[in-house]
């Protein structure tokens, strides 16, 4: 089972990632999006493994953190698990075409993944990474990442030591 230590490591590795795809090939939104998520995944994992818990599905590290079950064993508060939730969904869409709002059943047209789910990915990541960061007194260092948030307009985040989180410029 892999060490809280070694979570948080991956997670940062996964940070330093996202800055370099950002810079190098920023119109891979839908990369970005993903790391997101798998950054934010060993946030988590971290967090279950300090309790002694590993899951390898999904749905079982979603049970486990939900504030809504008397039977969650390592709940999080109600905004850190919906952010979490939030950045799995886009991640699936990144990944798969597809969104969790449709049945897809039916669906004509595949679900492309934009800017605006880029900046709602790094909003679900900044809230993680300030709770956990604080939770657990974790060291990030900065990193910069530019990305044209749903109003169109360009934002930078930038990920502080000092400030853990992604920071609007």
């Amino acid at each position: 089972m892999a060490t809280f230590t070694e979570h948080i490591q991956q997670a940062k590795r996964n940070l330093a990632f996202l800055q370099h795809v950002n810079h190098t090939i920023p119109d891979s939104i839908d990369w970005q999006v993903t790391v997101t998520f798998y950054t934010a995944l060993h946030f988590i994992n971290a967090h279950l493994s300090n309790s002694g818990l590993q899951y390898r599905r999904h749905t079982d590290v979603k049970d486990a953190l939900n504030p809504y079950s008397r039977l969650s064993v390592s709940k999080l508060p109600e905004d850190e698990y919906t952010a979490y939730i939030s950045l799995q969904s886009l991640s699936r869409r990144a990944r798969y075409l597809v969104s969790e709002k449709d049945n897809n059943l039916n669906a004509t047209a595949a679900f492309f993944t934009y800017d605006k789910h880029l900046a709602k990915s790094l909003r679900h990541l900044e809230t993680l990474i300030v709770f956990f960061a604080d939770k657990y007194g974790i060291d990030l260092n900065a990193i910069k990442l530019k990305c044209e948030d749903y109003r169109g307009e360009q934002a930078r985040y930038i990920m502080s030591v000092k400030s853990p989180g992604i920071i609007r410029n």
